[in-house]
């Protein structure tokens, strides 16, 4: 056997063990003496692993809980290094969010004013005058209606009002404040109050942006706190303090705010002020020099929808009816585009009924546009107005009684501050039931609007006197209706209808068609003229001539059911009967519950030989309005 195979030099290797131990086995069993020595060895072996196992035994529940505390100590430690990781992580995530908070911070803070120690003493210190002026600030903000976003105004300013009263120490709030004073973008408002010959001088100091100081009593702090708040806001946020002042009546001083903000203002802030300027223009001058300056503003921001809204709005009250819908589809256009840039979440979604309801309307589609208004008022923020369309689209579908419920949900017209009246349906629901005194009557709810709001009073020429003229007309008062027709405007697709329909009543059939000739061109995506010109023409007995009319009427305006239900009474007169089912059938598709429809229908059906039909008929029409005339032929009509 080699070196290599042996053990290693010096290494030890266990008594008797390997070919040594076989050895003495064999040697063992030859030498008695030998074979006891190592019978004693073994014995002396088993007795050690005995004693071994026995000391291991004892140990052994000492060694488990050993290791049970060892396991529950690394546990704890565990623990502890994983709860003050999750505590640094938390402040880390504090002062993170602090120093956000901080970095975006951009709201209006009141600091405590100085006082004189005596006034203080009685009870007009610092923070109460500081706590004072916050409230009249924070009750000025809630009262500024505007469909205005916030994130539109030039200076930013958030919606926060902070009063701020510094403490002693430090504290959580005093490293807020010191983060924001050093990262964000607050106003901070400071100021005194002093004693003078006049009484207190009371003086507030927005930053670098300028500052305001009123006189008064000190008996009259109140007063001056307010005048106060009013020049605060006017340095910090003119736009919104515009609006505040319109809200409140004060048009002329809204003006005053409204005009330099225009020409010299910040430039997000120029067009909003053209806007404003034009509202308190609608107010105190006129339509038409509101429309200049909504026209001024629309051309420094070209996505601003409202301001498109606006002029389209004055437009359909000026009676320029095509201009006043290609501006409404601009404006719709622009409130899906980039409406949420301008305006509140409700103001986008009350856009998505409101727009389609006028444009329905227009192309006489005003079953629809009625459902539209209904949704719209669901997200309304100018509930007054679409009362009123809502309540002009029941008019027209020949249900005077449901418009004036619709006009009785509206709110009253209790201030100067309140929101004006965009349409005065009533003379057209009036006009509707045949009522001339009523229509001449229901001009007073204009005049009375008027005298709050002088600016409107060119509007009764576009909004009042078309319907007027009509009733006067009716009522056989030609000179009167033809006073008010003279002034009216030449672009005005009401004041041109009303022309067409006086002298259809005054006998002058080629007068008439000239007058319904140039509305129809006025406004060619809108069916009122070609249908009315065919209603005129029946009333001649031209009843070929009146379909031609009724059609075109009908092409323009599908869903129109005036013209569906005039061609069937043509037909009629032409002893077509059975031909004039079908377009009654299809005229209640759009007007349900046009008392005059069903009567029609009735008697065609009679003509027809559907006696029974007739009778449901009839029965139909007489649970809906219908105008004294028509009653009158209900009553003969046969129904058995």
């Amino acid at each position: 056997m080699s070196e290599k195979e042996g053990p290693a030099e010096g290494a030890s290797s266990p008594p008797y063990g390997g070919l040594g131990a076989g050895l003495i086995g064999a040697q063992a069993s030859h030498d008695p003496a030998l074979r006891d020595d190592l019978a004693a060895y073994l014995k002396d072996q088993r007795r050690v692993l005995h004693l071994q196992a026995e000391e291991m035994r004892a140990e052994e529940p000492y060694k488990l809980s050993h290791y049970r505390l060892r396991r529950f100590s690394d546990w704890a430690k565990a623990a502890f290094e994983f709860s003050a990781g999750l505590l640094a992580l938390a402040l880390a995530a504090g002062l993170s969010y602090l120093v956000w908070n901080a970095a975006k911070s951009n709201d209006l803070v009141i600091d405590s004013f100085q006082v004189p120690p005596d006034l203080a003493a009685r009870g007009m210190s610092g923070p109460v005058v500081a706590a004072k002026l916050s409230d009249k600030i924070a009750a000025m903000q809630a009262q500024t209606q505007s469909a205005r976003a916030p994130k539109s105004y030039a200076n930013g300013l958030g919606e926060g009002l902070k009063l701020e009263i510094p403490e002693t120490g430090v504290s959580f709030s005093e490293l807020d404040r010191f983060l924001r004073q050093k990262l964000g973008r607050d106003q901070h408002i400071g100021g005194e109050m002093v004693q003078s010959s006049k009484g207190v001088d009371l003086t507030a100091r927005v930053g670098s942006d300028g500052s305001a100081t009123v006189t008064g009593s000190e008996a009259g702090m109140d007063e001056l706190l307010q005048k106060l708040a009013e020049q605060v806001y006017l340095i910090t946020q003119p736009y919104r303090y515009g609006v505040w002042l319109q809200n409140h009546g004060r048009f002329d001083e809204a003006i005053a705010v409204f005009k330099p903000l225009a020409s010299s203002g910040p430039a997000g802030e120029r067009a909003w002020a053209y806007n404003g300027w034009a509202i308190n223009t609608i107010q105190r001058v006129s339509d038409r020099a509101a429309l200049a300056l909504l026209h001024s503003g629309f051309a420094l921001d070209p996505n601003n929808f409202l301001l498109p809204n606006n002029i389209a709005g004055l437009e359909r009250r000026l009676g320029q009816e095509e201009a006043s819908i290609r501006d409404f589809e601009t404006a719709q256009a622009l409130l899906k585009s980039h409406g949420s840039d301008y305006t509140t979440q409700d103001r986008i979604l009350n856009g998505q009924h409101a727009y389609p309801a006028v444009l329905f309307s227009h192309r006489g589609s005003l079953l629809e546009a009625a459902e539209q208004y209904r949704l719209s008022l669901l997200s309304s923020g100018t509930a007054f107005a679409v009362l009123s369309f809502r309540a002009e689209a029941l008019a027209g579908l020949h249900e005077p009684r449901a418009a004036r419920a619709a006009l009785a949900e509206r709110p009253k017209l209790v201030a100067a501050g309140s929101q004006i009246q965009n349409t005065v349906p009533g003379p057209a629901i009036a006009l509707e039931e045949q009522d001339w005194p009523g229509v001449l009557a229901a001009e007073k709810d204009f005049t009375a609007v008027a005298a709050v709001f002088p600016g409107l009073a060119e509007d009764q020429q576009t909004m009042v006197d078309p319907t007027i003229a009509v009733a006067l007309a009716h009522l056989g008062r030609f000179a009167q209706a033809d006073a008010r027709l003279k002034p009216m405007p030449a672009d005005c697709y009401p004041c041109l209808r009303a022309r067409a329909q006086v002298a259809a009543l005054q006998g002058q059939p080629e007068r008439s068609d000239w007058w319904f000739a140039r509305a129809a061109d006025a406004a060619p995506t809108a069916p009122y003229a070609e249908a009315e010109w065919g209603r005129a023409l029946l009333e001649r007995k031209q009843p070929d001539t009146a379909i031609s009319h009724f059609t075109a009427a009908n092409r323009i305006g599908p869903h129109f059911a005036d013209p569906l239900e005039g061609w069937g009474e043509a037909l009629m007169a032409k002893n077509q009967s059975h031909l004039a089912l079908a377009k009654f059938a299809e005229a209640e598709k759009y007007a349900p519950n046009w008392g005059r429809l069903h009567l029609k229908w009735g008697e065609a059906l009679i003509y027809a030989g559907k006696r029974n039909e007739a009778k449901a008929q009839f029965a139909r029409a007489a649970t809906l309005d219908l105008t004294p005339a028509e009653k009158a032929e209900l009553a003969r009509a046969p129904h058995g």
